[in-house]
């Protein structure tokens, strides 16, 4: 089916006039309304250019079928007159069925000839996609016959002769090369979108996305720009992922509430009569996503330029050579890719400062500081033992099994389906504790690190967590990375600004889970409950600040980075902490009351000088968030 009927269909049942347009009963307003939003979905003028490819692939088609009868006519012995009549097409018919069986018998001999002189060697596959990656040809590079490879553009003509071009490039190159790069980004955005609508990520992954329906809708210069695409995209998607480790959630705009329903036992012996037990408790849980962005300057075309064709002559080995805008858009989706998969575990949204460029790790809240966040609003409870604060080779696997312990004791009946997640990175430390505790032997068995020992309760290991010794557990499935539309990052513009050229893109994205447990309107609440309602269970290893110490070390001395969340002690005297050393820009560090104790404060001065005010706490729990930069402290948020 061309792609303008299946347009023009999804826009008809969108506007509810399904049923008038198969009676062909539209009023001139209806059919103005399905033309303003075929053009809206698709484009300004893509329902007349659409409906004349569609039009123009019919008479074609038409062209076809009459040539066929007239070469079916030539085979058969059937005159062409007589092959437009009835009689003469079943004669047609007839004399094919009798050609393809001779066919049959002869393709049988053929085999069984070839067969006694086969090679060893594996049967070659042919395949119908079509070439994307030939040879240039004097129009076009890869010789694909389509406007976007057309060699009359500067871009395409570097591919080609592989070195900066002698002449400058003009208001009209940098004008082609704006509003090349903006349509091409957004149709790969659209067609990321569609990919992962339609489950074929996994497909293209392996190479198995079936383009049958392009072979036969398509023009074969979009043909191969699809497939072209797809390569782009095949790409990215191999990148380094968070699949299999958290759900990705999309369309979420600003923020989406999931109403959890939480059940009391209901279930009670038999007897007459209204006796009711139980109840029900709706909680709302808010999805929240923060705006992103993207902004790279260039200090101008000819830096682009060569720092292109440099790539061109270093990557000679890749087997797929890229044009200018492919090249920018794969470069630019490595760095985004690999900033986003950081930022989803260890991100925390802070507000930027008007004007100025802020922390890739600030634009939005991942995995850890969500759970965190719910700690602050008196939601979840973390176990703060001190057993599990902290863990090396000698003991991690016993942290893992207390830690685990204290899971079945607040969820006996479905433990099971709470995995716990560690630190990817730490994962040799586990294996090297497991071969110290079971015996070197077992490492062969394999598995080791799949399940927490003598329990059944599965590890699954969490990549770009640092060092950081955060071990958490949750059923599969109820943390979610949050977005708003899939490969909406990839939807770059591209500009010139005087002799600047400017990429840009803005997404949304951030962390959230579907069920965390009640909210309770104080600490006291939440610590009486025990955690007994939760769906989120977690450590929370802080670094304990000794008594009356004016200054914390978040590293030690073999380079350990020890983390960011800060706990004060009880001290002797009045205490005021002046710095926290060796701390990293892009961290957010919670300092966190331990004791009231002649509590450790934060004046307004020093290298605390930017924060709000002075930071007084006066009951354990209170904190306060700060991030460090240009030898400051700053102030995100106090509770």
């Amino acid at each position: 089916m061309h792609k303008f009927v299946t347009n023009l269909q999804a826009i008809v049942t969108s506007l509810g006039l399904t049923e008038k347009f198969n009676k062909k009963e539209l009023t001139a307003e209806e059919n103005a309304a399905i033309f303003d939003a075929y053009n809206k979905a698709h484009g300004d003028g893509s329902f007349l250019t659409d409906k004349q490819s569609w039009e123009d692939q019919k008479k074609k088609e038409e062209d076809e079928i009459a040539k066929t009868l007239q070469a079916l006519a030539g085979m058969t012995g059937v005159s062409q007159e007589t092959a437009q009549s009835a009689d003469g097409l079943a004669k047609i018919v007839s004399g094919v069925e009798n050609t393809q069986n001779e066919l049959k018998e002869a393709k049988a001999t053929i085999n069984k000839l070839s067969s006694q002189a086969l090679s060893p060697d594996p049967t070659a596959t042919v395949v119908s996609t079509p070439s994307v990656t030939g040879p240039h040809t004097e129009t076009h590079a890869f010789g694909i016959e389509h406007k976007f490879f057309s060699t009359d553009t500067r871009y395409n003509q570097l591919l080609i002769k592989g070195r900066a071009l002698e002449e400058e490039a003009s208001k009209a190159d940098c004008a082609t090369l704006d509003q090349d790069f903006t349509a091409y980004t957004r149709s790969l955005s659209q067609r990321y979108g569609e990919l992962k609508r339609l489950g074929l990520i996994p497909a293209l992954k392996q190479g198995s996305v079936d383009y049958s329906q392009l072979n036969a809708d398509t023009e074969i210069g979009t043909r191969q720009l699809t497939i072209r695409q797809d390569m782009v995209i095949a790409r990215i998607v191999s990148l380094p992922g968070l699949a299999g480790i958290f759900d990705t959630v999309s369309n979420i705009q600003s923020g989406q509430v999931i109403t959890n329903v939480l059940f009391t036992d209901v279930s009670q012996a038999y007897q007459a009569g209204e006796v009711f037990k139980g109840n029900v408790t709706f909680l709302p849980e808010k999805a929240l996503v923060d705006k992103a962005m993207a902004k790279v300057q260039f200090e101008d075309m000819t830096a682009l330029e060569r720092a292109y064709i440099n790539y061109l002559n270093r990557e000679g080995s890749d087997p797929v050579k890229w044009n200018l805008l492919e090249w920018l858009i794969l470069q630019l989706a490595v760095k985004l890719n690999n900033e986003r998969l950081s930022r989803s575990i260890i991100g925390r949204r802070v507000e930027p400062v008007k004007g100025k460029a802020g922390h890739a790790n600030f634009a939005s809240t991942g995995v850890i500081h969500r759970l965190i966040s719910y700690v602050k609003n008196n939601q979840l409870l973390p176990f703060t033992d001190e057993e599990l604060s902290d863990y090396d080779v000698a003991n991690f696997g016993d942290v893992v099994i207390y830690f685990a312990k204290k899971v079945v004791a607040r969820r006996p009946a479905d433990y099971k389906s709470f995995p716990i997640y560690l630190n990817a990175n730490h994962k040799p430390m586990f294996l090297e504790w497991y071969r110290n505790k079971f015996g070197k032997d077992t490492d062969f068995k394999g598995g080791e690190d799949s399940k927490v020992p003598y329990h059944e309760i599965p590890i699954k290991w969490v990549p770009n967590m640092g060092n950081l010794k955060f071990i958490f557990s949750t059923p599969d499935g109820n943390i979610q990375l949050l977005q708003n539309k899939p490969g909406e990052e990839y939807d770059t513009k591209f500009e010139r600004h005087l002799e600047e050229v400017i990429a840009y893109s803005y997404w949304m994205e951030g962390a959230g889970a579907g069920f965390v447990g009640p909210k309770y309107k104080t600490r006291a609440e939440l610590l009486a409950g025990k955690g007994r309602d939760q769906f989120i269970f977690m450590n929370w290893p802080a670094i304990p600040a000794a008594a009356d110490a004016t200054t914390v070390d978040v590293e030690t001395a073999e380079l350990e980075d020890l983390g960011f969340l800060i706990k004060t002690s009880a001290n002797t005297k009045a205490t005021a902490l002046t710095d926290i050393k060796n701390a990293r820009e892009g961290v957010v560090y919670l300092i966190e009351c331990g004791d009231t104790a002649f509590a450790t404060k934060i004046s307004k001065a020093d290298k605390f000088s930017e924060i709000a005010s002075d930071w007084v706490p006066t009951a354990v729990g209170e904190y306060i968030e700060v991030y460090f930069e240009g030898g400051k402290f700053y102030e995100v948020e106090r509770g």
